[in-house]
């Protein structure tokens, strides 16, 4: 998978939340599936696109966080909330990470492979805010909000799949991403036309920055790595999917 062909792995992921989002009752426990396989694609690619090396113990940590976090996402329980699950869930995979390095039999490059790990353990767990900002749309009937933030999200990496040069890709991108969030934001949700369009440009510029850092390594062209390039932004936008739905009137 080339560097053209990166954005529009990320477009469809985020175009399969937008579709996700609006399935009704149903839409948690979709969100929670679609975010584990996003967490999958991650896991499995960020050695590679880190270059670490104990990459079978670090896929394990990282691919295991996203899924578990998935589903505590949408799993409530009386003892404690679904955010604070995932938080713990944080924290023990920071644990499994430190774990990982004392029983590799290689000593080479501990501390590389250490940060790498605990950066890919909070990229995949953050990714469960697309299932709790879901489930917290559900019960308020704002899916549709989340539904915008997902589809303006794909149309901004889309438009990073364009040939153009760099910086009017990225202002295309966000133009774009913005104007797509803003539309359905006001027309699903009736999410005020300013308050929309911040959202949209801050999904957008926040997923093209991801896209930049995590594509920038000259190994990110490469096959596997490419799967991390498509999905951390789309991961990492969920926090602010999360936000909206919790803080907006």
């Amino acid at each position: 998978m080339t560097a053209p062909e990166r954005a529009p792995l990320g477009a469809a992921l985020a175009l399969l939340l937008a579709l996700v989002s609006l399935t009704g009752p149903v839409s948690p426990v979709l969100m929670a599936v679609a975010v584990a396989a996003l967490t999958l694609l991650v896991g499995v690619a960020w050695p590679d696109l880190l270059e670490l090396p104990s990459p079978v113990g670090t896929r394990f940590v990282v691919a295991g966080v996203g899924v578990c976090g998935a589903v505590l996402a949408v799993t409530s329980t009386d003892r404690f909330s679904s955010v604070s699950g995932i938080v713990m869930l944080c924290a023990v995979g920071v644990f499994a990470a430190f774990a990982q390095q004392m029983l590799r039999s290689d000593r080479r490059e501990l501390t590389a492979s250490l940060t790498g790990t605990v950066a890919g353990v909070f990229v995949s767990g953050i990714s469960a805010t697309w299932v709790l900002a879901q489930v917290e749309a559900l019960s308020t009937g704002r899916s549709g909000l989340v539904a915008a933030l997902a589809a303006g999200l794909a149309a901004s990496l889309l438009l990073n799949a364009t040939p153009l040069p760099p910086t009017p890709r990225f202002v295309s991108s966000v133009i774009v991403g913005t104007g797509v969030t803003a539309l359905l934001a006001t027309s699903l949700a009736g999410t005020g036309l300013l308050i929309a369009a911040g959202l949209g440009a801050l999904v957008a510029v926040g997923a093209g920055a991801a896209q930049l850092l995590v594509g920038s390594s000259l190994i990110a062209r490469e096959p596997l790595p490419s799967l991390a390039v498509g999905a951390v932004p789309v991961g990492t936008a969920g926090v602010v999917a999360h936000l909206a739905v919790l803080l907006l009137p």
